[in-house]
């Protein structure tokens, strides 16, 4: 350790000039060394303070104090090196913004950065995808959380609605669940598990034969039925009266009985407008109506029968201007298919002639 007063060389004999070179040379071989700052300092100038854990520090460039690099004692002088490594400190880094990541990883788009106070942000590609918080993370831009199967070949994802009127959470149960059973919401986001069939108790015959069920919905399985209520439930009661806007599951339990035995089911029917533009009035399970000629009409199914062997009932209208003039109706057989059928209205039965009706109706029903 050695610091000189100056790094100046005075003339003088020949031993004192000997002497002056060497306290130079053992400052310079000892970086200026010593307990406290030197005192011929100059800008740039190296310095260890052994004094102070023997940081090595370098004089400003204005030459009016010292900038501490690090410990001689201590590899790398205690920085982090360019090939990474452990630090015992706080690292700071600037704000920045989505645009230009505080840390990115080779895409200097593409990082984490400060969104606002106490909000870390995704960037990628330059734009924000999520951002962490005291409330969790939120995922911006309907992005999805996706969740990958064993090989990660294909995944399934949950993500929000394209707009949404106001916030909301949702809360999960605090089990699994029974078998069969469905999660439904207390309407404050509060999620729970329950029955599809609790919403059937008390059903009675006499609650399906008088009033109405709105908007009713039963289980693919509906319960077993029974009690002095329903013993006069039979195929009448089932045919007669109405359940306005009721739905029922796509496939109903099968049923069987000596009063159900040979009840048909409605598949479609057509009321329509057969003169000047052909037009439906009103319809179920029936998609369009082609005018094919004078008298000659398709009915097209939405859904097809499951064969061509279904039953059809049909009936016209009367010309307003002659009562007389009913008309018969026939319908092609060579054009009953699953998805369609053709029919034809002749003025009478003798001439062969084709007429257009200003009402024609079908009815289709099958097993």
């Amino acid at each position: 350790m050695s610091q000189v007063s100056d790094y100046n060389i005075a003339n003088a004999s020949g031993a004192s000039v000997r002497s002056d070179l060497n306290a130079v040379f053992d400052a310079i071989k000892t970086l200026n060394s010593g307990g406290s700052d030197p005192t011929n300092t100059e800008a740039f100038m190296p310095y260890v303070d052994t004094a102070d854990n023997n940081n090595l520090k370098i004089r400003n460039s204005s030459n009016n104090g010292f900038t501490t690099v690090g410990p001689v004692d201590t590899a790398n002088l205690g920085l982090l090196p360019a090939t990474g490594g452990s630090m015992t400190g706080v690292l700071a880094l600037a704000s920045q913004n989505a645009g230009a990541p505080s840390i990115h990883f080779g895409d200097s788009t593409t990082g984490f950065f400060k969104k606002a106070s106490n909000q870390i942000g995704v960037a990628a590609s330059g734009t924000e995808q999520l951002f962490l918080d005291q409330n969790g993370i939120t995922l911006n831009l309907q992005n999805e959380v996706r969740f990958g199967d064993a090989n990660s070949s294909h995944y399934a994802a949950i993500k929000a609605p394209s707009t949404i009127s106001t916030n909301f959470t949702l809360t999960l149960p605090v089990n699994d669940g029974s078998n069969g059973e469905f999660l439904k919401t207390d309407g404050s986001g509060n999620l729970s598990f329950a029955s599809a069939t609790t919403s059937l108790t008390n059903l009675s015959a006499s609650n399906l034969t008088s009033g109405t069920v709105p908007n009713a919905r039963f289980p693919a399985t509906l319960p077993a039925v029974s009690g002095t209520n329903l013993t006069n439930l039979n195929a009448t009661r089932l045919t007669s009266g109405t359940l306005p806007n009721a739905r029922f599951p796509s496939t109903l339990p099968a049923v069987s009985g000596a009063n159900l035995t040979g009840i048909k089911q409605l598949k479609a029917y057509v009321n329509l407008k057969g003169t000047g533009t052909v037009s439906i009035r009103q319809s179920f399970n029936v998609s369009s109506i082609t005018d094919n000629e004078t008298g000659g009409y398709q009915v097209n199914f939405t859904s097809n029968m499951s064969s061509s062997n279904y039953i059809i009932t049909h009936c016209i209208s009367q010309d307003n201007a002659n009562h007389n003039s009913h008309g018969c109706l026939y319908i092609r057989n060579s054009t009953i298919s699953t998805s369609s059928f053709k029919s034809r209205t002749f003025k009478d039965t003798s001439s062969g002639e084709t007429v257009d009706k200003l009402m024609v109706s079908f009815m289709v029903v099958e097993n």
